[in-house]
């Protein structure tokens, strides 16, 4: 009887044992299930999303901005990406100090051999770009430039060495001017002056064909082939038949720290970071954070910011270059009674102007077509004179007709409302300070006249 309970009792336990087993077998089968459903639902709508996205893709945004966003979006230049490459440069420049203690004598010497290796390399690529121009088979022309390349290659290590050290100097000597012209914040050198050597972006502009105006801009990547630059401009304007557009070479571009190519004359340079710090300056005001408010406030600040830079620039070289300040030209003599005159040499500016001034009134008049056939027969003639011009549009004075600083022959406050006033007020200001002081609170095309005294 005692066996038979307890046999019982044995066969109970296991029945129960295989119920609660199976019981959590069939939770667990459950859960399993559960988990299941729901990978695939997430797995569903991560596909449908994908899809969506695809459909974007496929098919463009109908709007003018937008449209112009996707058909670029894989030449997009990326800031983020800039500043943090840029910033770990500033932290290695703040610890080592490169250019602490040099002798004002070796700072000149460094700056002039790097720029001096800067234009070598420039014209070793420029060899090589000919070369591949006469000889189209590739092998042949790798083989017939591959000692250039050498030559290239050794002085870019050069060039990157010496780099940060360089900077360092410029910065010093464009931040010693502001700093005694108190032109920064609490009259010194603030924000500091800080740049890189780098190529900077190229910038697609936008403007109708029936008026100059800037309607569109986007910044694109460095290293642009010319041939995918010009297959840009042309499927905007295929896309949009009532829009001129162009890609073009900036020399500086105002991230902090900002960009500046090598591959100028040390005058230039020396105005370039000056400018670009000007923009960092009036950041921290009106004008500045105006800036994409209209057409007018862009063109105030890049004529600001040109005075300032030219004037920073020109001190900074007489100071610490002084052998490269160009002589102040000699007067024409007037011309003896019976002889004729020399024809004057050809003028950049005066040309342009007159070309920009012709373009307005044609356009005003509704002549879009001849108008762009006098820009093009215009821009041989700057070719023809040396001054290489890709192309000439509306989008070309879109972009160049911000920057108002330079007298570019006669000029009236109805011609060029913003840099007859902006030099006028600045002949009024004592100094460049007092001058910044002013500009700086302006807010609109009416402050500047009120400010002129119109």
């Amino acid at each position: 009887m005692t066996y038979l309970q307890n046999r019982k009792d044995h066969n109970m336990n296991q029945i129960k044992s295989l119920k609660n087993s199976l019981q959590l077998r069939l939770s667990a089968s459950n859960r399993r299930l559960l988990f299941n459903k729901r990978v695939r639902s997430v797995l569903f709508w991560l596909i449908v999303t994908a899809l969506l996205l695809s459909a974007s893709n496929l098919y463009p945004p109908k709007t003018f901005p937008t449209s112009v966003d996707w058909m670029v979006q894989d030449q997009k230049f990326s800031i983020p990406a800039w500043e943090e490459h840029a910033i770990i440069s500033v932290a290695r420049e703040w610890q080592q100090k490169p250019a602490q203690g040099l002798p004002m004598t070796t700072e000149h010497d460094l700056v002039i051999t790097y720029l001096h290796r800067a234009g070598e390399i420039g014209r070793l690529e420029q060899q090589m770009s000919d070369i591949r121009v006469k000889i189209p088979d590739a092998t042949e022309a790798a083989s017939a430039t591959a000692s250039l390349l050498e030559k290239v290659q050794h002085l870019r290590q050069q060039q990157d060495t010496s780099r940060l050290q360089i900077e360092a100097i410029i910065e010093g000597q464009v931040s010693s001017v502001i700093a005694d012209w108190r032109l920064g914040l609490l009259s010194r050198a603030l924000p500091p002056v800080l740049f890189r050597f780098e190529e900077p972006p190229y910038y697609l502009v936008i403007s109708p064909r029936s008026h100059i105006q800037l309607v569109k801009g986007v910044y694109l990547q460095p290293g642009l082939p010319l041939s995918e630059r010009e297959q840009i401009e042309k499927g905007v304007e295929k896309r949009f038949p009532g829009m001129s557009a162009l890609v073009t070479d900036i020399g500086g571009f105002s991230t902090w720290p900002t960009m500046v190519i090598n591959r100028a004359a040390l005058s230039w340079i020396l105005s370039t970071v000056a400018h670009e710090w000007t923009h960092t300056y009036l950041a921290f005001y009106p004008l500045g954070q105006h800036y994409f408010s209209s057409n007018d406030l862009q063109a105030m600040n890049e004529t600001v910011a040109d005075i300032v830079g030219n004037e920073v620039g020109g001190e900074a070289l007489r100071r610490y270059y002084p052998e490269l300040v160009p002589p102040t030209p000699t007067p024409t003599p007037t011309p003896r009674p019976g002889v004729t005159p020399t024809p004057p040499p050809f003028n950049f500016n005066r040309e342009m102007r007159i070309t920009r001034i012709t373009v307005d009134k044609l356009l005003a008049a509704g002549k879009i077509d001849t108008a762009e056939t006098y820009m093009e027969k215009r821009r041989r003639l700057f070719v023809k004179h040396g001054y290489y011009i890709r192309k000439l549009n509306q989008a070309y004075f879109a972009f160049h007709g911000n920057y108002r600083a330079a007298p570019e022959g006669p000029s009236t406050p109805q011609k060029d409302p913003i840099g007859t006033r902006m030099r006028e007020l600045r002949r009024q200001s004592p100094d460049l300070r007092i001058f910044l002081c002013r500009v700086r609170g302006l807010k609109s095309l009416d402050d500047l006249k009120k400010a002129v005294g119109q």
